[in-house]
C-alpha cells in the first residue's frame, strides 16, 4: 500500500510574540506536526514556547510542487 505525501505549511506562535513558519514533508498531519517539533528545535538555540501550532496549507507531493511565502512573513519570523 502507497501512502501519499504532503507538505504542509504549519506556523507555530510564539510566545509573547512572533511566529514561525515551518515547511515539512509528512504523510499525515499528525506526523506534520510531530516533525514540524523536531524541526523547530533543531533550528533555535533555545526552543521557544508555542502557544499554537496552525496548518496554513497542505498540498499533495507531485513534480513542481512548492509555496512562495510573502517578503512580510519571511521579515517577521527573521526576529
Amino acid at each position: 500500500m502507497s501512502r501519499e505525501l504532503y507538505l504542509y505549511r504549519l506556523v507555530a506562535e510564539k510566545e509573547p510574540d512572533g511566529s514561525y513558519n515551518v515547511i515539512v514533508l509528512a504523510p499525515t498531519e499528525e506526523k506534520a506536526f510531530e516533525y514540524a517539533e523536531k524541526e523547530l528545535e533543531r533550528y533555535t538555540i533555545k526552543t521557544p514556547a508555542v502557544k499554537e501550532w496552525v496548518i496554513e496549507e497542505k498540498k499533495r507531493v507531485r513534480q513542481g510542487t512548492g509555496y512562495v511565502l510573502h517578503g512580510s512573513e519571511r521579515k517577521e519570523n527573521d526576529r
